[in-house]
């Protein structure tokens, strides 16, 4: 794309696009490691806490979250509201709420996205069904899009939740008896992805990812790099070498050859080793978007 950043930048982002539990911390960690600069504080996850906030906040002004983003979509196919949502991010990024990203020293060397330096981006799933936004914002910003087995996201989704559930229920346990001002419900109930303590859920939320994802690459000319989880995880070293060059850094292969040692192949099709998953697998394989990754070939 040729249009200009309506705000000045001195290189555009790199966006990392992709459903939650994909890959995408992996590869957003190595690429970091690789000096891809993704935000000054990061989540456990490598997500910005920056843009995180901005996304979350923007998707709950809307009736949003990130379990159940399809009010995103009606929201932003208006003109008025994407234009005005725009300028409001667009102000907040000129601004000193962008400290949070660039941190405090680099923010008081480069004051301003125009004086970055090097190669920048960040992740967030969310960013899937916010995109219209930020390629207003910056409409030469490249797509990093990273794509999982399906079944595999929703197992993990699976494992996180039931994880949670069974925390707050020992919680509950604990507290009982106890004298406290808030509610036993606000102190131990459940807290978390209801849809996703079930295969079905976590896998109907992983086809609206990637459904909305080639949604809006189909829709615009960025520059982008499709990466296959499963592929990467068998030849991390090639992968690598090509998101390096994509993403505009220069490491050293000492680097590369490190990010390589860090990396389980075993994580690829891990649904394969379970029963059940395996039996889950066989009632959804013939879906539309596993029939396109062509996961519905063992």
């Amino acid at each position: 794309m040729t249009s200009e950043s309506i705000i000045p930048v001195a290189t555009p982002p790199i966006i990392l696009l992709g459903m939650h539990r994909s890959g995408t911390s992996l590869i957003a960690r190595l690429l970091d490691e690789l000096g891809l600069f993704q935000g000054h504080e990061l989540q456990e996850d490598h997500e910005s806490t920056y843009f995180l906030e901005v996304n979350d906040r923007l998707m709950k002004r809307i009736g949003a979250s990130w379990d159940n983003p399809s009010p995103a979509k009606g929201f932003l196919e208006d003109a008025r509201a994407l234009d005005l949502t725009v300028r409001c991010i667009s102000t907040d990024l000129q601004s000193g709420h962008f400290k949070g990203y660039l941190g405090g020293k680099r923010y008081f060397k480069q004051r301003s996205l125009a004086r970055i330096e090097g190669s920048w981006g960040w992740k967030d799933p969310r960013t899937v069904f916010t995109l219209p936004v930020w390629l207003s914002i910056f409409p030469n910003a490249k797509l990093l899009y990273i794509v999982r087995n399906g079944i595999d996201v929703a197992a993990s989704l699976r494992v996180r939740e039931v994880r949670e559930l069974a925390r707050r229920i020992d919680e509950y346990d604990g507290k009982q008896g106890q004298l406290n001002k808030h509610s036993m419900l606000e102190r131990a109930g459940f807290k978390g992805s209801a849809r996703c303590l079930s295969l079905a859920g976590g896998f109907g939320l992983w086809e609206e990812y990637v459904a909305e994802a080639e949604r809006q690459l189909a829709a615009v000319p960025n520059e982008r790099l499709i990466v296959r989880y499963e592929q990467f995880l068998a030849e991390p070293a090639d992968a690598l070498t090509k998101l390096a060059v994509f993403c505009g850094v220069n490491p050293a292969s000492d680097r590369i050859a490190a990010a390589v040692a860090a990396v389980n192949a075993s994580r690829g099709a891990a649904f394969k080793s379970d029963s059940d998953l395996l039996s889950f697998y066989d009632q959804v394989r013939a879906t539309r978007w596993m029939e396109h990754y062509q996961y519905d070939q063992l």
